[in-house]
């Protein structure tokens, strides 16, 4: 008993397991997007009949071999798929639909010939429309395999308009030496004749879709906010408001622009505060400033910044002062004082000087009759630092 070998068993046995499961997430995709785009319906359509189509076909042996599977064909269908989503922005969905037309391409055979499934599944990608259907009638003209010399539409009307315009020129330069002229001219000298030039060859057309030469004001928003939130979470705030001004550029009422101002607004506020408990009044001011500047260009509500601010004039100002920093102890006699140790407790007291390694602290003890002013020394290495207050 001899095995009865169709085709598809010779040339179709390849792994599709990295193409269907890569199709049907985009169909997925495709059908969650549907009801916003109508064009993700037909999209979604499509890769279902692909899907369909890769399919293993099992026939009896008494039946005619099916046809190979038309890897080339269904490729050729992809790249309406390629550009849907580069057009709509979704450029990751495009590389992974290019990345499944190669494999495709590279499961087709070089001398595959055009099926009848190649010309009734392929999609006209320049129109986005389907080819007719020929009726009944022309039935066997559907199953017989096209002509290899029959030229595309697209030439022959090409070459129709040619033909005509040459026609329109001979037209006119044979009534132009038949009219009579009144005065006669020296022949114009003839160029030497030398060898013809090969004629240039046609630069094949490439079937791949170029990507478009500017990208959509959709997809710089998109690109532009996120590398702003990048920013934004890697504290880098000078770059999160550049890649945020280059997003208003295009839509600054987006929500996606405000949502991204309104969190560089609450991160200078929190910076502020921070700055006002390491006793920087001058660079908390400043970063309230530039809050409020970005707040009111993207028309958010100041309330927490006004709030901030009058939270830090009610605030007595002070200095933070390292043990190490003599002079500035020095500096501030007769100021009042709170001392943080190291290990955890707190002492207030009026700075009297420095004497060595010790701080002269000036301390008064009231007494029957009277008070008693005296001098305490603590050792420098005990402090952690010195809270100073400019009153």
């Amino acid at each position: 008993m001899t095995d009865h070998k169709t085709p598809n068993d010779r040339e179709d046995r390849h792994d599709l397991r990295a193409v269907t499961p890569r199709l049907d997430d985009l169909r997925r995709k495709c059908r969650s997007v549907g009801s916003k785009n109508h064009e993700a319906t037909e999209i979604e359509a499509r890769i279902e009949s692909i899907l369909n189509r890769l399919q293993p076909k099992t026939e009896p042996d008494s039946q005619v071999d099916a046809e190979p599977v038309p890897y080339a064909a269904l490729a050729r269908e992809l790249y309406a798929v390629e550009r849907f989503f580069e057009s709509n922005g979704f450029l990751s969905m495009a590389k992974e639909v290019a990345h499944v037309e190669r494999i495709l391409e590279s499961f087709a055979p070089p001398d595959q010939p055009e099926t009848a499934i190649d010309r009734a599944g392929v999609v006209d990608i320049a129109s986005g429309t389907e080819p007719e259907d020929p009726g009944d009638g022309n039935a066997a003209d559907v199953d017989s395999p096209p002509s290899r010399w029959a030229v595309p539409k697209p030439l022959a009307v090409i070459g129709l308009f040619f033909v005509i315009a040459v026609a329109v020129c001979v037209v006119i330069i044979v009534r132009h030496e038949t009219a009579p002229h009144e005065t006669v001219e020296a022949p114009l000298p003839q160029p030497t004749p030398g060898p013809k030039p090969t004629p240039a060859r046609p630069t094949p057309v490439s079937r791949s879709i170029a990507a478009p030469a500017t990208p959509l004001p959709g997809a710089i928003l998109a690109v532009a906010v996120g590398k702003a939130r990048l920013a934004l979470a890697d504290g880098d705030i000078d770059l999160a408001i550049d890649h945020l001004s280059q997003a208003a550029l295009i839509d600054a009422d987006h929500a996606t622009v405000i949502g991204t101002a309104s969190s560089i607004v609450d991160l200078l506020v929190n910076r502020a505060n921070a700055a006002v408990e390491q006793g920087l009044w001058e660079i908390a001011g400043l970063t309230l400033t530039r809050a409020e500047r970005i707040a009111t260009r993207f028309g958010l509500d100041t309330h927490p910044i006004d709030e901030a601010k009058h939270r830090h004039a009610q605030m007595i100002h002070f200095t933070l002062i390292q043990p190490g920093e003599t002079d500035a102890i020095r500096a501030s006699v007769g100021k009042r004082v709170t001392i943080f140790f190291k290990d955890g407790a707190e002492r207030a007291s009026i700075i009297k000087g420095v004497q060595s390694d010790q701080l002269l602290l000036d301390h008064d003890t009231t007494v029957r009759g009277g008070a008693v002013y005296y001098t305490e020394k603590v050792p420098l290495g005990d402090i952690d630092y010195l809270k100073v207050w400019d009153e």
